[in-house]
């Protein structure tokens, strides 16, 4: 089951009305700002100022070094060699050292590595780029973890500057400068750079201005670069966002081809419209083709030649998504067909998927279970994979626990990447389960943060206006949320031929209506009369010169749900399902009695079937227990009584025909519930 914990923000609104007089700002954006954290004027002064100054770029170690190294090559007209990564980050961090070195003049050629080539340097670029007369080697988002390859570098007589924002191994690689905010022994204040953003600081060093100056000419990519990585848009990272995201729109003909490919022109233009419009197109580029083109995309500035890639990117976009829906119904036949659903880490494997999206694949398998995912593709004896997780678990420091079975890895603690020997697989699996079983007593639960609660007649286009205030949103500056408690569903309406929801809720008088995209009746599972509470975000919406509001649903649940209880039981349940000791409250919470199964087969037997979250299941059934109401439909489905389909945190149910009476003793579940079974 994939249910987030609601985690509500405990609001001081007589704090957050004093700094709204203070600091001359909105009474709601003062509310969010405080929940936030946020209780000084100037750190609030800060966050909302459009004039904040960047850091000195020569915080970061090595920053001194690399400059140096870099100028003496641009003045001596030394063959300079881009090295970059065939994700977002990588090209545009790729386009963006290009660009400033073609700038000033520099002999400068550029290489990205295609999937098949795997990450990061190898030797035998190093070779082609010896040939080609290459003296320097500047990587971009990657290298960190090259050693070997950097030794071998040298060996040829080629120096090499790493500027790169992966996490070090125990050992650095002996370049010329490493310029990575992660070393142990880099001062800087932010650490949490993209790779686009550590090429931009190097850029901002060699020219010795700030990173306003240079947003329009380059700012764009790191704007691009940051988002596209899933980067939190906190501090620097949130200026460089902030200054550059302007220029995507107004720049270079790249994006502008990109943006009416996504058919995003003419609409406003945010960070979202990066997350879900630009980097997956760019990503494309390098997952089912060649990202060199990206790279040419972002570097040409011939609007014919611009289109033709762009559309080239937006097809290659579609066959990946199409790819992806593949392989991701692959996985979950595999997972669902081995038992894998319940393990603390869902590690999945497959002959010849597509490497090119199993990263996509790993977040939503970590999206749909609510736990971290490692998808592996088999080719050529070894497996490689991509990891996802949630916050509270870092996948680079389970994979630093499991270095003696992998050939190779890398990557943050949210996502990472890995190769392991086919024959290894399994071993790994059980490995990286124990890891998390004797480091985490239980495994966290993945989140939704709600900044405080309102009355359904609070919101406005007013309201909505004062929240551009937190732009540009992202990871660690999320668009608000607001809980909306207590309301009451008036009407269901489906729109898109079926796809979304459109409800009308109420509460003392006041209305509201809520989009839930990408669930239907049946997934949703309540009715009208139902009290809900709904997390939601505000959307606005201009229609023939008249703007409106629509509440976007990020999640929703039963109003009277004893939260600290499902989630124990939800952990008692898959402890259970993986046979593990349970302690005698975690034993005694597992009995069932008949009335629970019958619960819930009467109501099956009576309608037939059912639909919706598993909330909704206790709600129609009147079991009021998570654990009972799982392990009684794993009963009925044992007895061959019904069956049941699973999907994220909802259930579709079936009644099946039956000859004859069936006792309760038969199914194991039912009797190792009752302990009459180990």
């Amino acid at each position: 089951m994939n249910r987030k914990k609601w985690i509500i923000a405990n609001n001081d609104k007589e704090l957050a009305k004093q700094l709204a007089e203070e600091c001359d700002i909105d009474q709601l954006v003062a509310l969010i700002l405080t929940a936030r954290g946020y209780a000084d004027p100037f750190e609030i002064d800060e966050f909302l100022s459009p004039d904040q100054q960047m850091c000195d770029p020569y915080e970061l170690i090595d920053m001194d070094k690399a400059v140096e190294r870099i100028r003496k090559a641009i003045e001596d007209k030394e063959k300079i060699a881009v090295y970059g990564d065939y994700d977002v980050d990588g090209v545009t961090s790729t386009a963006l050292m290009f660009s400033y070195l073609t700038d000033k003049g520099a002999d400068v050629i550029y290489s990205v590595p295609e999937r098949e080539d795997g990450y990061g340097m190898n030797n035998a670029a190093v070779d082609r780029l010896k040939a080609d007369g290459v003296s320097l080697i500047i990587t971009v988002d990657n290298g960190v973890g090259a050693i070997n390859e950097i030794d071998y570098a040298a060996s040829l007589g080629i120096d090499v500057v790493v500027t790169d924002h992966h996490l070090p191994m125990e050992s650095l690689p002996n370049a010329v400068a490493v310029v990575d905010p992660h070393r142990a022994d880099c001062p800087s204040h932010f650490k949490d750079y993209s790779g686009a953003g550590v090429a931009f600081k190097v850029i901002c060093a060699l020219e010795e201005e700030s990173g306003e100056e240079m947003a329009s000419r380059y700012g764009d990519l790191a704007a691009v670069g940051t988002i596209a990585d899933v980067m939190p848009l906190v501090g620097e990272n949130r200026l460089i966002v902030k200054n550059g995201l302007p220029y995507v729109t107004d720049g270079r003909e790249g994006f502008s081809a990109i943006i009416d490919a996504a058919g995003l022109g003419g609409r406003a233009f945010t960070s979202s419209s990066v997350s879900y419009g630009i980097g997956p197109r760019l990503n494309a580029a390098g997952r089912v083709g060649s990202c060199e083109r990206a790279v040419r995309l972002l570097l040409t500035n011939d609007k014919n030649e611009a289109r033709e890639l762009a559309e080239e990117i937006n097809a290659d976009n579609m066959r990946r998504q199409q790819t992806e829906r593949e392989i991701f119904d692959a996985a979950i036949e595999v997972i669902e067909k081995n038992g894998y659903a319940n393990d603390r880490i869902i590690v999945v494997c497959g002959d010849g998927w597509h490497g090119g999206v199993i990263g996509i694949v790993a977040s939503r398998i970590c999206e749909r279970y609510g736990r971290p995912a490692f998808v592996l593709s088999v080719e050529n004896g070894e497996a490689n994979g991509s990891a996802r997780s949630i916050g509270g678990f870092s996948v680079f420091d389970a994979l630093s626990a499991c270095e003696s079975l992998l050939t190779r890895f890398g990557g943050h603690s949210r996502a990472a990447g890995m190769a392991v020997k086919t024959e290894l697989v399994d071993d790994f699996r059980k490995a990286i389960n124990n890891w998390a079983a004797e480091n985490f007593e239980e495994m966290p639960f993945a989140e939704i943060h709600i900044d405080c609660r309102l009355s359904p007649s609070v919101f406005s286009v007013d309201m909505a206006q004062s929240l551009e205030a937190f732009e540009p949103c992202g990871v660690g500056n999320q668009t608000p949320v607001f809980g909306i408690m207590g309301v009451r569903v008036d009407r269901v309406a489906f729109v898109g031929n079926g796809k979304h929801l459109r409800l009308n809720v109420s509460k003392n008088g006041a209305n509201a209506t809520i989009m839930l995209f990408n669930t239907n009746e049946k997934s949703f599972g309540f009715s009208v009369g139902d009290l809900l509470d709904f997390a939601v975000t505000v959307e606005q919406n201009e229609y023939m010169g008249s703007k409106t509001v629509t509440l976007i649903a990020k999640a929703f649940r039963p109003s009277d749900v004893d939260e600290e209880r499902l989630f124990k039981e939800i952990r008692i349940y898959e402890r259970f399902l993986r046979g593990e000791s349970l302690n005698d409250e975690q034993r005694s919470a597992c009995a069932l009695t008949r009335d629970d199964v019958a619960a819930i087969y009467r109501l099956i037997y009576k309608n037939g079937e059912f639909y919706g979250v598993f909330e909704a299941l206790m709600t129609s059934s009147g079991v009021d227990s998570y654990l009972k109401m799982r392990l009684a439909l794993d009963v009925l489905s044992e007895l061959g009584l019904i069956k049941c389909e699973y999907d994220k945190d909802s259930v579709g149910v079936k009644k099946c025909p039956v000859d004859g009476k069936l006792e309760l003793s038969g199914s194991k579940t039912y009797r190792k519930a009752n302990g009459e079974e180990e």
